[in-house]
Protein backbone atom coordinates (compact mmCIF):
# COMPACT_ATOMS: atom_id res chain seq x y z
CA UNK A 1 0.00 0.00 0.00
CA UNK A 2 2.93 2.67 0.26
CA UNK A 3 2.92 2.98 -3.59
CA UNK A 4 -0.72 4.01 -3.67
CA UNK A 5 -0.88 7.23 -1.80
CA UNK A 6 -2.86 7.13 1.09
CA UNK A 7 -4.16 9.85 4.21
CA UNK A 8 -5.65 8.34 7.40
CA UNK A 9 -9.14 8.03 7.61
CA UNK A 10 -9.59 9.95 10.42
CA UNK A 11 -8.59 13.23 8.90
CA UNK A 12 -11.84 12.87 6.72
CA UNK A 13 -13.75 11.91 9.95
CA UNK A 14 -13.06 15.29 11.51
CA UNK A 15 -13.59 16.78 8.31
CA UNK A 16 -17.52 15.78 8.36
CA UNK A 17 -17.42 16.27 12.12
CA UNK A 18 -16.04 19.82 11.07
CA UNK A 19 -19.16 20.02 8.43
CA UNK A 20 -21.90 19.05 10.82
CA UNK A 21 -21.03 21.02 13.76
CA UNK A 22 -19.67 24.32 12.56
CA UNK A 23 -21.35 24.73 9.51
CA UNK A 24 -24.82 22.33 9.76
CA UNK A 25 -23.61 20.93 6.75
CA UNK A 26 -24.76 17.23 5.85
CA UNK A 27 -21.36 15.66 4.82
CA UNK A 28 -22.72 12.77 3.20
CA UNK A 29 -23.21 14.37 -0.25
CA UNK A 30 -19.64 15.50 0.45
CA UNK A 31 -18.36 12.49 1.13
CA UNK A 32 -20.31 11.15 -2.06
CA UNK A 33 -19.07 13.84 -4.62
CA UNK A 34 -15.62 13.12 -3.42
CA UNK A 35 -15.82 9.41 -3.66
CA UNK A 36 -15.36 8.49 -0.39
CA UNK A 37 -16.63 5.47 1.33
CA UNK A 38 -18.56 6.68 4.35
CA UNK A 39 -18.64 3.39 5.82
CA UNK A 40 -15.08 3.30 6.60
CA UNK A 41 -15.20 6.02 9.16
CA UNK A 42 -15.27 4.46 12.17
CA UNK A 43 -13.18 1.47 10.94
CA UNK A 44 -10.09 1.92 13.23
CA UNK A 45 -7.07 2.77 11.57
CA UNK A 46 -8.58 2.82 8.16
CA UNK A 47 -7.27 4.74 4.89
CA UNK A 48 -8.31 6.68 1.81
CA UNK A 49 -6.79 7.21 -1.29
CA UNK A 50 -4.99 10.78 -1.17
CA UNK A 51 -6.63 12.11 -4.44
CA UNK A 52 -9.79 11.13 -2.62
CA UNK A 53 -9.29 13.09 0.16
CA UNK A 54 -7.58 16.23 -2.19
CA UNK A 55 -11.26 15.87 -3.64
CA UNK A 56 -12.88 15.62 -0.23
CA UNK A 57 -10.84 19.42 0.78
CA UNK A 58 -12.19 20.68 -2.02
CA UNK A 59 -16.17 19.66 -2.10
CA UNK A 60 -16.22 20.14 1.64
CA UNK A 61 -14.30 24.14 1.45
CA UNK A 62 -16.67 24.45 -1.56
CA UNK A 63 -20.18 23.86 0.19
CA UNK A 64 -19.11 25.98 3.30
CA UNK A 65 -18.25 28.96 1.27
CA UNK A 66 -15.51 28.99 3.85
CA UNK A 67 -11.99 29.96 2.28
CA UNK A 68 -10.57 29.37 5.80
CA UNK A 69 -12.09 26.43 6.13
CA UNK A 70 -9.04 24.39 6.60
CA UNK A 71 -8.74 26.44 9.46
CA UNK A 72 -11.65 25.05 11.07
CA UNK A 73 -10.75 22.13 10.09
CA UNK A 74 -7.30 22.14 12.27
CA UNK A 75 -9.08 23.63 15.43
CA UNK A 76 -10.98 20.48 16.00
CA UNK A 77 -7.98 18.33 16.15
CA UNK A 78 -7.68 15.80 18.50
CA UNK A 79 -5.32 13.44 19.85
CA UNK A 80 -6.93 10.37 17.87
CA UNK A 81 -7.31 11.96 14.63
CA UNK A 82 -3.53 11.06 14.34
CA UNK A 83 -4.00 7.88 15.87
CA UNK A 84 -0.91 6.29 18.20
CA UNK A 85 1.26 9.45 17.00
CA UNK A 86 -1.68 11.78 18.96
CA UNK A 87 -0.70 9.91 22.20
CA UNK A 88 3.00 10.07 22.03
CA UNK A 89 2.85 13.48 21.65
CA UNK A 90 0.80 13.79 24.50
CA UNK A 91 3.41 11.92 26.21
CA UNK A 92 6.66 13.64 24.67
CA UNK A 93 9.21 14.99 27.39
CA UNK A 94 9.12 18.27 25.02
CA UNK A 95 7.20 20.12 22.21
CA UNK A 96 10.51 19.33 20.33
CA UNK A 97 10.05 15.70 20.50
CA UNK A 98 6.61 15.87 19.55
CA UNK A 99 7.47 17.32 16.96
CA UNK A 100 10.17 15.17 16.43
CA UNK A 101 7.76 12.52 16.59
CA UNK A 102 5.31 14.35 13.66
CA UNK A 103 8.57 14.02 11.68
CA UNK A 104 9.36 10.64 12.22
CA UNK A 105 5.68 9.07 11.17
CA UNK A 106 4.41 11.16 8.94
CA UNK A 107 3.35 8.16 6.81
CA UNK A 108 1.30 7.47 9.61
CA UNK A 109 -0.77 10.41 8.53
CA UNK A 110 -0.43 10.62 4.55
CA UNK A 111 1.57 8.63 2.13
CA UNK A 112 1.09 11.65 -0.35
CA UNK A 113 4.22 13.06 -1.32
CA UNK A 114 4.93 15.45 1.81
CA UNK A 115 8.69 16.11 3.20
CA UNK A 116 8.56 17.23 7.09
CA UNK A 117 11.43 18.40 8.87
CA UNK A 118 12.18 20.30 12.13
CA UNK A 119 15.45 22.78 11.88
CA UNK A 120 16.85 25.05 14.33
CA UNK A 121 16.92 28.65 12.57
CA UNK A 122 18.29 31.08 15.49
CA UNK A 123 15.62 31.24 18.39
CA UNK A 124 13.80 29.36 17.20
CA UNK A 125 12.22 25.75 15.50
CA UNK A 126 10.84 25.62 12.13
CA UNK A 127 8.33 23.08 10.87
CA UNK A 128 9.17 22.93 7.58
CA UNK A 129 6.39 21.27 5.05
CA UNK A 130 7.19 20.87 1.24
CA UNK A 131 6.89 19.10 -1.90
CA UNK A 132 3.44 18.59 -0.93
CA UNK A 133 1.96 20.79 -3.78
CA UNK A 134 1.65 17.77 -6.74
CA UNK A 135 -2.47 17.32 -6.37
CA UNK A 136 -5.66 18.74 -6.85
CA UNK A 137 -4.86 23.05 -7.50
CA UNK A 138 -6.09 24.34 -4.10
CA UNK A 139 -6.65 21.56 -2.34
CA UNK A 140 -3.18 21.21 -1.29
CA UNK A 141 -3.79 25.02 0.49
CA UNK A 142 -6.63 24.27 2.43
CA UNK A 143 -4.73 20.79 3.86
CA UNK A 144 -1.86 22.45 4.65
CA UNK A 145 -3.92 25.24 6.60
CA UNK A 146 -5.67 22.80 8.47
CA UNK A 147 -2.17 20.47 9.48
CA UNK A 148 -0.77 23.88 10.66
CA UNK A 149 -3.55 24.71 12.64
CA UNK A 150 -3.75 20.95 14.14
CA UNK A 151 -0.10 21.59 15.28
CA UNK A 152 -0.86 24.51 16.99
CA UNK A 153 -3.79 23.02 18.39
CA UNK A 154 -2.03 19.73 19.98
CA UNK A 155 0.59 21.71 21.38
CA UNK A 156 -2.19 23.76 23.16
CA UNK A 157 -3.88 20.48 24.33
CA UNK A 158 0.12 19.56 25.24
CA UNK A 159 0.64 22.37 27.06
CA UNK A 160 -1.21 25.65 27.38
CA UNK A 161 -4.15 26.61 25.46
CA UNK A 162 -2.17 30.36 25.25
CA UNK A 163 0.20 28.54 23.03
CA UNK A 164 0.96 30.36 19.51
CA UNK A 165 3.14 30.42 17.20
CA UNK A 166 6.14 33.04 16.59
CA UNK A 167 5.75 32.79 12.77
CA UNK A 168 3.94 31.24 9.54
CA UNK A 169 4.78 31.20 6.24
CA UNK A 170 2.23 30.38 3.32
CA UNK A 171 2.70 29.13 0.03
CA UNK A 172 -0.68 30.87 -1.18
CA UNK A 173 -1.40 34.11 -2.66
CA UNK A 174 -2.97 36.70 -0.04
CA UNK A 175 -6.33 37.67 0.44
CA UNK A 176 -8.63 39.73 2.21
CA UNK A 177 -9.10 37.42 5.11
CA UNK A 178 -5.68 37.52 6.37
CA UNK A 179 -7.14 38.90 9.57
CA UNK A 180 -8.74 35.31 10.06
CA UNK A 181 -5.57 34.01 9.97
CA UNK A 182 -3.90 36.31 11.97
CA UNK A 183 -6.08 35.55 14.82
CA UNK A 184 -6.31 32.08 14.25
CA UNK A 185 -2.65 31.45 14.92
CA UNK A 186 -1.67 34.40 17.11
CA UNK A 187 1.48 35.05 15.46
CA UNK A 188 2.54 37.00 12.30
CA UNK A 189 1.54 35.16 8.56
CA UNK A 190 3.29 35.99 5.49
CA UNK A 191 1.95 34.56 2.14
CA UNK A 192 3.80 33.92 -0.95
CA UNK A 193 6.60 32.31 0.66
CA UNK A 194 8.71 29.90 -1.13
CA UNK A 195 7.82 26.84 1.62
CA UNK A 196 4.99 25.88 4.05
CA UNK A 197 6.50 26.62 7.04
CA UNK A 198 5.70 27.15 11.53
CA UNK A 199 8.11 28.79 13.58
CA UNK A 200 8.38 28.38 17.77
CA UNK A 201 9.89 29.95 20.19
CA UNK A 202 13.20 27.50 21.20
CA UNK A 203 12.85 28.37 24.58
CA UNK A 204 9.21 27.33 24.29
CA UNK A 205 9.71 24.13 22.27
CA UNK A 206 12.36 22.95 24.89
CA UNK A 207 10.40 23.09 28.27
CA UNK A 208 9.21 20.35 29.75
CA UNK A 209 5.67 19.50 29.30
CA UNK A 210 3.59 18.51 32.52
CA UNK A 211 2.61 15.65 31.09
CA UNK A 212 5.58 13.60 29.79
CA UNK A 213 5.65 10.31 30.34
CA UNK A 214 8.44 8.30 28.42
CA UNK A 215 6.81 5.39 28.79
CA UNK A 216 3.86 6.15 27.09
CA UNK A 217 5.50 7.74 24.63
CA UNK A 218 7.33 4.73 23.85
CA UNK A 219 4.99 2.62 23.87
CA UNK A 220 2.44 4.75 21.22
CA UNK A 221 5.65 4.71 19.39
CA UNK A 222 5.70 1.35 18.72
CA UNK A 223 2.35 1.02 17.68
CA UNK A 224 2.68 3.78 15.48
CA UNK A 225 5.93 1.87 13.85
CA UNK A 226 3.93 -1.49 13.23
CA UNK A 227 1.23 0.51 11.58
CA UNK A 228 3.19 2.01 9.72
CA UNK A 229 4.89 -0.99 8.60
CA UNK A 230 1.58 -3.35 8.03
CA UNK A 231 0.99 -0.17 5.21
CA UNK A 232 3.76 -2.53 3.27
CA UNK A 233 3.20 -6.24 5.06
CA UNK A 234 5.44 -8.09 2.24
CA UNK A 235 8.60 -5.93 2.81
CA UNK A 236 10.88 -8.63 4.29
CA UNK A 237 13.06 -6.54 6.39
CA UNK A 238 10.37 -4.66 7.77
CA UNK A 239 9.82 -8.12 9.30
CA UNK A 240 13.85 -8.66 9.96
CA UNK A 241 13.28 -5.74 11.95
CA UNK A 242 10.86 -6.41 13.85
CA UNK A 243 12.65 -9.37 15.29
CA UNK A 244 15.65 -7.69 15.51
CA UNK A 245 14.01 -5.37 18.10
CA UNK A 246 12.59 -8.69 20.19
CA UNK A 247 16.13 -10.60 19.90
CA UNK A 248 18.89 -8.15 20.38
CA UNK A 249 18.66 -8.19 24.32
CA UNK A 250 18.72 -12.16 24.02
CA UNK A 251 22.66 -12.11 22.24
CA UNK A 252 20.89 -14.22 19.85
CA UNK A 253 19.99 -11.93 17.07
CA UNK A 254 22.23 -13.59 14.16
CA UNK A 255 20.91 -14.28 10.72
CA UNK A 256 20.07 -18.07 11.08
CA UNK A 257 18.15 -17.27 14.11
CA UNK A 258 16.26 -14.81 12.24
CA UNK A 259 15.64 -16.78 9.68
CA UNK A 260 14.77 -19.82 11.81
CA UNK A 261 12.12 -17.32 12.97
CA UNK A 262 11.07 -16.10 9.72
CA UNK A 263 10.67 -20.17 9.12
CA UNK A 264 13.17 -19.50 5.76
CA UNK A 265 16.29 -21.19 5.15
CA UNK A 266 18.97 -19.01 5.73
CA UNK A 267 20.07 -18.42 1.84
CA UNK A 268 16.46 -18.10 1.12
CA UNK A 269 16.47 -14.94 3.51
CA UNK A 270 19.82 -13.80 2.39
CA UNK A 271 18.09 -13.81 -1.58
CA UNK A 272 14.56 -12.36 -0.63
CA UNK A 273 16.71 -9.01 1.33
CA UNK A 274 19.13 -9.31 -1.64
CA UNK A 275 15.79 -8.26 -3.66
CA UNK A 276 15.06 -5.22 -1.53
CA UNK A 277 18.91 -4.07 -2.21
CA UNK A 278 19.51 -4.75 1.76
CA UNK A 279 21.35 -7.61 3.57
CA UNK A 280 21.02 -8.45 7.45
CA UNK A 281 24.18 -6.84 8.29
CA UNK A 282 22.76 -3.60 7.21
CA UNK A 283 19.56 -4.31 8.48
CA UNK A 284 21.30 -4.64 11.95
CA UNK A 285 23.19 -1.82 11.77
CA UNK A 286 20.83 0.44 10.92
CA UNK A 287 18.35 -0.99 13.85
CA UNK A 288 20.75 -0.71 16.16
CA UNK A 289 22.06 2.50 15.32
CA UNK A 290 18.52 3.82 15.14
CA UNK A 291 17.76 2.37 18.95
CA UNK A 292 20.81 3.70 20.30
CA UNK A 293 20.36 7.41 19.40
CA UNK A 294 16.40 7.00 20.49
CA UNK A 295 17.54 5.58 24.16
CA UNK A 296 20.39 7.93 24.61
CA UNK A 297 18.18 10.98 23.78
CA UNK A 298 15.77 10.30 26.02
CA UNK A 299 17.86 9.21 29.04
CA UNK A 300 15.69 6.42 30.46
CA UNK A 301 18.43 3.89 30.29
CA UNK A 302 21.82 3.97 31.91
CA UNK A 303 24.72 2.85 29.41
CA UNK A 304 25.03 -0.23 30.22
CA UNK A 305 21.44 -1.28 29.59
CA UNK A 306 21.58 -0.14 26.47
CA UNK A 307 24.16 -2.28 25.24
CA UNK A 308 22.40 -4.76 26.70
CA UNK A 309 19.21 -3.95 25.24
CA UNK A 310 21.06 -3.56 21.78
CA UNK A 311 23.25 -7.15 22.05
CA UNK A 312 26.81 -6.03 22.79
CA UNK A 313 28.84 -7.60 25.04
CA UNK A 314 29.98 -4.51 27.17
CA UNK A 315 29.41 -0.81 27.60
CA UNK A 316 32.45 0.19 26.21
CA UNK A 317 31.94 -1.75 22.74
CA UNK A 318 28.30 0.12 22.84
CA UNK A 319 30.43 3.46 23.35
CA UNK A 320 32.65 2.87 20.61
CA UNK A 321 29.83 2.27 18.43
CA UNK A 322 28.13 4.93 19.32
CA UNK A 323 30.95 6.85 18.12
CA UNK A 324 31.13 5.16 14.83
CA UNK A 325 27.71 5.93 14.16
CA UNK A 326 27.31 9.60 15.48
CA UNK A 327 30.51 11.02 15.80
CA UNK A 328 30.11 12.19 19.67
CA UNK A 329 30.23 10.07 22.88
CA UNK A 330 26.55 8.83 24.17
CA UNK A 331 27.08 11.44 26.66
CA UNK A 332 27.87 14.22 24.60
CA UNK A 333 25.49 13.37 21.75
CA UNK A 334 22.14 13.51 24.61
CA UNK A 335 23.45 17.21 25.58
CA UNK A 336 22.62 18.03 22.28
CA UNK A 337 19.19 19.41 20.31
CA UNK A 338 18.53 17.41 17.41
CA UNK A 339 16.49 18.63 14.45
CA UNK A 340 15.15 15.43 13.43
CA UNK A 341 14.21 11.92 14.91
CA UNK A 342 15.52 9.22 13.31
Amino acid sequence: MLHEKTTIAAAARLIGETLQTHYAQDPLPVFKKAGIDASRLEVSGARYPWGAMQRLWIEAAAATGDPCFGLTVGRNIRPTTFHALGFSWLASRTLLESLQRLVRYTKLITTAPVELAVTLEGDNWVLHDRLRHMGIPGADEIAVDAFFMAVVGLCRQACDRHFCASEVHLTRAAASHTDTYIKAFEAPVFFEAQHDSISFDREALEAPLPGGNLELALVNDRIAEEYIDALDPSTISTEVRKLLIELLPSGDANQQSIASQMNRSLSTLQRQLAAENTNYKEIREHTRRDLAEQYVREGHYSLSQIAYLLGFSDQSNFSRAFRRWTGHSPGTYAKQPHSQML
